[in-house]
């Protein structure tokens, strides 16, 4: 929030500069972003009188004025302005000035006639017409006061001033206002903070009831509703004084009324709305929720269309405004308005942000709302605002209001320990200090023994228990009286849980085989799940849908990894990278079951590689040796997902429960993923499912003594029976001596005939304590063709 120090010390005696200022507010806890300066933008630019104006001899639009700006000797300046005249007053930039934009002014000749300067207009200046009255670019700026020649224009256009830009959190809603950080900064400073003192002349006939009717149908979202009318209403320009403040504020001066309203709710902190009462049917004003498809145009000549769950102000017929975030356009302040309704309410602080977010308005008075505006001192803003229609003579207030309160705000009283406030904060704070403290803050607090007894102020939302009153007295005593302490020795180790445990260790041995780690968004679009050709009952295609999603490509939450890693797969083929072997372990989302409970989170992995040198194989055996990490064997089923390619694809279990998928990607799905051409290959593996599955695993074994006998063998199958299924039956069958057993060749011909093939396996056996003989050589082979037979008829190939 931006206060100009001027205002400031309307309430308060800030005697030190602004910056010292700023870091006292720091230190006790008032944020500062920056401190500015008003019309920084321009420099060397005083008052000068035209003392007198002739037409340029070479030109037909262009004058050469004589200008006293304060000097021993008028100064010859050129100008084009048609507005020019002798013996106004104008902002004239002298030799070396600088204006917006980088411009900088210099003595030379225009048209053969010397110009020692130039005389400005408002739009040079960056001066706009709501902080002093201008005709813009149509001419150059003419200053009405009587103000002696050489005197610098900002004096004038009321600039000069320094600004204090606050970072006001979300727990101090009550410094969202001048009157807030004056009350702060006197605690701060030690200094008296002075209020006006509110007092409003009422005049004209009749009462409030005469004049408007205001009806509140929700009590829950509007917590108070306070109302007053002003008659014979003057629309013109406000006092200097106020525009000057608007401006320094960041808010942009339009007319009396409106800016009443804009100087209240910064000076209170208490948001207002003024409506023109003519143009509110029957002059009622109904508080109430929105009908569902209503229609409103708001102040900006945008229109959005409500739901029921949005507050408005309406009349008998239509909604004329957004409660407590913008106007209506139908009911705005214009210049032949003459009769006026002010509004100043407290709006619920959760129904107004989520009101506003709905058709993304963001404003002054929603930002103030959404923080929590105090119920208590609604009318004290209401008030000051009728007193100010008093004091700029702009209208009279009449008699009578309307205050709606119906569950009115209960004091609120804590009752502190002084022993337990110094253990809180560290720091031994006497108890006399602390009530010093806490009544310079507006906190009637009297001490008695170990207790202070707080009443706490309405406005201070923000106190509800005694560690709020800890803080309270350690940020104005100073966190620079903590003392330094060496860390304590007993610290709390560091903790990881199983689980990430395991995952690290996965993700070691993956990066131990060459692959790169990648991440990505749990957050999907939902036609990355139709591209996976999933079919319609398939549980993947229920996913967790976000309530406020950043856009339709993010509105989901993933329950797989694939179609993500191939994304990644696709941007890295279209970049340039021909092949790569990826991985990505994260979590999936699986809905609940009932409706409002969290999703399920669960631990999965993907792994993907692609490339000239990649197939199947390749990514098999990096699946099977990650598992084998954790002491798993898995049997392979040549079955999958329909996104993989039919003849390349399997299901990898261990003690008959699934733990990972894995194949090449299906050419159609590929390509729905931008991959054109191709081929890229793909294993989810559970890793919730491996986890509780794993054995321990001895990577080292003793030397052989003995030697090793290998044995070649060469079967005929049909073409569906699986080279690893009989791998698999082979290390059952020679499993007391099986030191090894590899798959080295598949031959398909004409020779062995349609439906057939021929797998070849090189056999290695080995007996740890003794040399094998012949015999149990020959024997351990037969029954491994015995077993081939039965199990997959299996024929010695010849």
């Amino acid at each position: 929030m931006k206060v100009p120090m001027k205002w400031l010390k309307e309430y308060v005696d800030i005697n030190m500069p602004a910056e010292e200022y700023g870091s006292r507010m720091v230190m006790t806890g008032t944020a500062v972003e920056g401190i500015d300066r008003t019309g920084e933008q321009f420099d060397k630019v005083v008052v000068g009188r035209v003392l007198s104006c002739v037409d340029h001899p070479n030109s037909d639009h262009l004058h050469i004025c004589m200008v006293d700006v304060g000097g021993e000797e008028p100064l010859q300046i050129v100008c084009g302005a048609p507005n020019v005249h002798a013996d106004m007053r104008v902002a004239a930039a002298l030799d070396g000035a600088h204006l917006p934009g980088g411009v900088k002014i210099k003595k030379g000749k225009m048209r053969g006639e010397v110009s020692m300067g130039m005389l400005c207009s408002g739009p040079e200046l960056d001066v706009p017409a709501g902080l002093y009255p201008h005709i813009g670019d149509a001419g150059i700026i003419e200053i009405f006061e009587d103000v002696k020649p050489g005197t610098d224009v900002k004096e004038v256009f009321g600039l000069g001033d320094d600004v204090v830009d606050f970072e006001i959190l979300a727990n101090r809603p009550d410094c969202l206002s001048v009157w807030g950080l004056a009350r702060e900064s006197s605690a701060v400073l030690e200094e008296h903070f002075v209020m006006p003192e509110i007092a409003v002349e009422e005049a004209g006939a009749g009462t409030f009831d005469d004049y408007a009717k205001v009806e509140v149908l929700d009590d829950e979202a509007c917590q108070r509703y306070c109302a007053r009318v002003i008659t014979d209403v003057k629309i013109g320009p406000s006092p200097k004084w106020m525009r000057e403040y608007l401006y320094g504020a960041g808010v942009r001066p339009i007319n009396n009324i409106v800016d009443i309203t804009n100087f209240v709710m910064l000076e209170t902190g208490h948001p207002m709305h003024a409506f023109d009462l003519s143009k509110v049917k029957d002059q009622t004003i109904v508080v109430r929720r929105a009908k569902p498809g209503e229609h409103l145009v708001t102040l900006d000549g945008k229109e959005h269309v409500l739901d029921e769950t949005m507050l408005v102000i309406a009349d008998r017929e239509n909604a004329t405004g957004l409660a407590g975030i913008m106007g209506g356009e139908e009911s705005e302040i214009v210049d032949d308005t003459a009769s006026v309704l002010f509004e100043c309410a407290a709006f619920e602080r959760a129904n107004n942000r989520i009101t506003a977010r709905k058709p993304g308005i963001r404003t002054e008075s929603s930002g103030r709302f959404e923080k929590g505006v105090c119920p208590e001192t609604t009318m004290e803003a209401l008030e000051r605002a009728c007193m100010l229609v008093n004091m700029l003579e702009c209208g009279h207030v009449v008699p009578g209001a309307y205050d709606h309160y119906p569950n009115p705000a209960e004091p609120r009283e804590i009752d502190a320990s002084v022993r337990r406030i110094c253990r809180r904060i560290g720091v031994d704070v006497p108890g006399e200090t602390m009530e010093d403290i806490l009544n310079r803050l507006y906190i009637d607090t009297t001490l008695a023994g170990d207790t202070l007894h707080c009443e706490i102020p309405a406005y201070r939302q923000d106190m509800e228990t005694e560690a709020d009153v800890s803080e309270e007295v350690l940020r104005m005593y100073g966190y620079d009286h903590i003392p330094s302490t060496l860390m304590n020795a007993v610290t709390m180790p560091g903790y990881r849980n199983e689980k990430t445990v395991f995952a690290d260790r996965a993700k070691a041995a993956l990066v131990g085989m060459g692959l790169y780690e990648v991440l990505n968004y749990s957050f999907v679009s939902p036609r990355w799940m139709d591209k996976l050709n999933l079919l319609e009952d398939d549980p993947r295609r229920r996913m967790v849908t976000l309530r406020n999603p950043l856009g339709e490509d993010t509105s989901v939450m993933r329950t797989s990894l694939v179609p993500s890693m191939l994304n990644t797969v696709a941007a890295n083929l279209n970049r340039g990278n021909a092949e790569g072997r990826l991985f990505e372990l994260s979590k999936v989302f699986v809905p609940a079951e009932k409706a409002g409970d969290l999703p399920e989170e669960k631990t999965a992995l993907c792994v993907s590689a692609f490339g000239e040198d990649v197939d199947f194989y390749t990514i098999k055996n990096i699946v099977v040796w990650l598992l084998a990490k954790f002491g798993l064997t898995p049997e392979i089923e040549a079955v999958g997902d329909a996104y993989y390619h039919p003849g390349r694809k399997a299901v990898l279990r261990v003690n008959g429960q699934k733990v990972a998928a894995l194949g090449e990607i299906h050419p159609d799905v590929a390509e729905a993923f931008d991959i054109s051409n191709r081929r890229v290959y793909v294993a989810e593996v559970d890793l919730d499912a491996v986890m509780p599955m794993e054995k321990d695993f001895y990577g080292v074994k003793p030397l052989p003594k003995f030697p090793a006998v290998s044995r070649d063998i060469a079967v005929v199958v049909e073409e569906k029976v699986g080279a690893g299924t009989m791998m698999d039956a082979i290390r059952r069958a020679a499993a007391r001596t099986l030191e090894d057993v590899k798959l080295f060749d598949i031959y398909r011909g004409d020779k062995l005939g349609r439906g057939v093939k021929s797998v070849a396996y090189a056999i290695t056996l080995r007996a740890p304590d003794r040399t094998l003989t012949d015999e149990e050589i020959n024997g351990t082979m037969d029954k491994v063709l015995r077993t081939l037979k039965e199990q997959f008829g299996a024929e010695l190939r010849a």
